[in-house]
């Protein structure tokens, strides 16, 4: 049974693109509180029309929750062939990321989505009822008959025992404002735009991405699209999720691929530099090359959530 990650189970992951102000510190840390954390994802149940449901077959995922409210989910299939067109690697990989609200009854929790690889998931609402048993995390998705069409085990990875300190400051939900390539003289030179997109570090030694192409895309004309359609909406978009390590001293961090969009990233790594300023942070790419001259691939990021959001119970 193929996941139609696209179509059908994107729904769960993710989340609200403003900042409500119904969202308060109190309701942060009361309502949302069995949601916070790092998960990974270990069962996936989904029905087709008129079945019940059925279990899927190698998911994979990461589910992200910080207690002021942002999220982000990817979802894929372990061991996606190379060899998958572009319709056929966006059915089985999904990743968005927003908002959500839980209610004080422990048993409810609506997703907005801020930002997502399929362009016509932007701005929808996703109702969900969750069960919290000790590390487990099960989320169940009903349809308009009020009957299961998806369900979706969790477990939480722990926090690491020895957080360094020097990795508190990277640690959080962080927003993209800016992009461009600089010449030595600092100029853009070539400036790049993006819809709402983040990358998330969790103090499990996880992160996550999801960057989308510039805003304008078109919603598909069905629920599955075709390979122009798909292609077109992937179309300068990265999405991964993986490991990552902090070497202070020389500010670098390095990313380690466990899942991706493209299907030959899995297993991959590599490195960017980064100056963190206040609220922002600034990643910057190995030099290259362009029109002759050197210049550097530079992303700015605004701060959304910070250690105390991804781990409340934290003390140093």
């Amino acid at each position: 049974m193929r996941i139609r990650i696209a179509a059908a189970v994107v729904s769960i992951a993710l989340c609200l693109t403003q900042s409500p102000a119904g969202l308060s510190a109190q309701g942060a840390a009361g309502a949302t509180q069995p949601l916070v954390g790092t998960w990974q994802l270990t069962g996936l149940e989904q029905a087709m029309p008129g079945q019940a449901l059925a279990r899927v077959a190698n998911p994979v995922g990461i589910l992200i929750h910080a207690a002021n409210g942002y999220v982000i989910e990817i979802l894929t299939q372990a061991a996606r062939p190379a060899t998958l067109n572009a319709a056929e690697q966006f059915t089985t990989y999904h990743g968005s990321w927003g908002r959500f609200t839980a209610d004080g009854k422990g048993s409810n929790v609506t997703y907005q989505i801020s930002g997502d690889l399929d362009p016509g998931r932007t701005g929808q609402r996703v109702a969900h009822s969750f069960e919290r048993k000790g590390s487990e995390l099960v989320l169940t998705e009903l349809g308009p008959d009020g009957r299961p069409i998806r369900r979706k085990t969790w477990q939480r990875i722990p926090e690491l025992e020895g957080l360094p300190e020097y990795q508190d400051a990277v640690v959080g939900f962080w927003q993209w404002t800016s992009a461009g390539m600089y010449n030595a003289a600092g100029v853009n030179v070539r400036p790049a735009y993006r819809d709402e997109s983040v990358i998330v570090y969790t103090p499990t030694g996880h992160m996550a991405v999801v960057y989308l192409p510039p805003p304008g895309r078109k919603p598909f004309a069905a629920a599955t699209p075709t390979v122009e359609e798909a292609r077109n909406a992937w179309q300068a978009s990265v999405s991964y999720f993986g490991t990552y390590l902090v070497q202070p001293k020389s500010r670098q961090v390095f990313h380690y691929q466990l899942a991706a969009a493209n299907p030959t990233a899995v297993g991959g790594s590599f490195m960017r530099n980064f100056e963190i300023k206040g609220s922002e942070v600034t990643l910057l790419f190995p030099p290259s090359m362009l029109d002759g001259a050197q210049v550097r691939n530079t992303l700015t990021l605004k701060r959304l959530s910070g250690l105390r959001d991804m781990w409340p119970e934290f003390r140093r």
